[in-house]
């Protein structure tokens, strides 16, 4: 019996010893863990290790703006091609300068991103070129960067085909680099974008305050799962946007909370390049966040609003740029 009681006392000790142990780790994990949250969860509420997080954490480093070579020069204004550095890549841009008195603090600047080029044959000012002439010419000083991998931009190694979300560090690196742009005012800066270059300047905007307006002509769809169902499945993507987890952090519509930036949306009805349904769900959302949203859409106009003339929505996006800039 006295045999038995000893063994009886031994697991008890054991068991105390356990329990101790038990209660000992708990305490580490809390203190490791304040919220008492698992890892798991809390890693998903930051959102830490999303694209879009990444770019309004890291630092732009500003870079000197250098001429390389002057092309044009109408009296109106004069057209520069430059270089500058992104991420330790050396990006070619095109930027046109109006000609005339320089408002106090210098021009109101605007950042133009183009849309999908074959890299293998596109041009320095190629998607901006036409918009940078309207703008020159109602006294903005222009900035189209080209990204990397596009013209004489060099590039990263990972290529430069479809929608990389890495375009937007160019153009956030850019804008870094305006208070080197003789007779640029850096504190007016606005933002233009056409199709993929909506998307780019989606991103840009959501990664910085330093943009006073955005004007998006026929966006590509902020999320990415539709741009690689649709430009991926020739373009049968269903009418309505589709949310794919894997692809959600470098997806501008699930950060739309960051912007403050006032937007102009112009969408073509009759556009097959990009779904016009995308331009809708955008304004419906930007709407639904209390955002400063004006939407126009455009019957019987296509991607590039050839049968507009240009001369509405130009007018508008003028309209729009001097409320906010000048």
């Amino acid at each position: 019996m006295f045999k038995h009681a000893k063994t009886l006392l031994l697991l008890c000790v054991i068991g105390i010893i356990v329990v101790i142990a038990i209660l000992q780790r708990t305490k580490q994990n809390t203190d490791t863990n304040p919220s008492n949250v698992s890892p798991a969860v809390t890693q998903e509420d930051n959102d830490s290790s999303s694209f879009i997080e990444s770019l309004r954490s890291r630092d732009y480093e500003p870079s000197q703006v250098t001429i390389e070579e002057t092309f044009s020069n109408n009296g109106s204004y004069i057209g520069y091609i430059f270089f500058y550095t992104s991420d330790s890549l050396k990006i070619y841009a095109r930027m046109n300068v109006p000609v005339g008195n320089m408002p106090v603090g210098g021009f109101p600047v605007i950042i133009l991103n183009h849309g999908y080029f074959s890299t293998s044959s596109f041009t320095s000012g190629d998607g901006t070129q036409t918009m940078a002439d309207i703008l020159a010419r109602n006294g903005y000083l222009t900035l189209a960067s080209d990204y990397r991998g596009f013209g004489k931009s060099e590039n990263d190694g990972q290529g430069s085909r479809g929608h990389r979300p890495e375009y937007a560090i160019d153009v956030l690196n850019l804008i870094a680099s305006i208070p080197s742009v003789e007779k640029a005012n850096p504190n007016k800066i606005g933002m233009w974008g056409h199709s993929m270059g909506g998307e780019v300047a989606l991103r840009s905007v959501e990664a910085t305050d330093k943009l006073r307006a955005l004007v998006l002509w026929a966006p590509t769809s902020a999320r990415v799962s539709d741009n690689a169902g649709f430009y991926g499945g020739r373009r049968s993507q269903p009418t309505k946007s589709v949310d794919n987890p894997s692809l959600d952090g470098s997806s501008p519509a699930n950060y739309l909370r960051y912007i403050s930036t006032p937007i102009s949306l112009h969408q073509g009805l009759a556009d097959t390049e990009v779904n016009p349904e995308w331009s809708k769900e955008l304004n419906e959302a930007l709407q639904k966040e209390n955002k400063p949203v004006e939407y126009f859409e455009y019957p019987g106009q296509d991607h590039n609003f050839r049968n507009l003339g240009w001369d509405v929505i130009s007018k508008r996006t003028i309209e729009f740029f001097d409320q906010y800039l000048k």
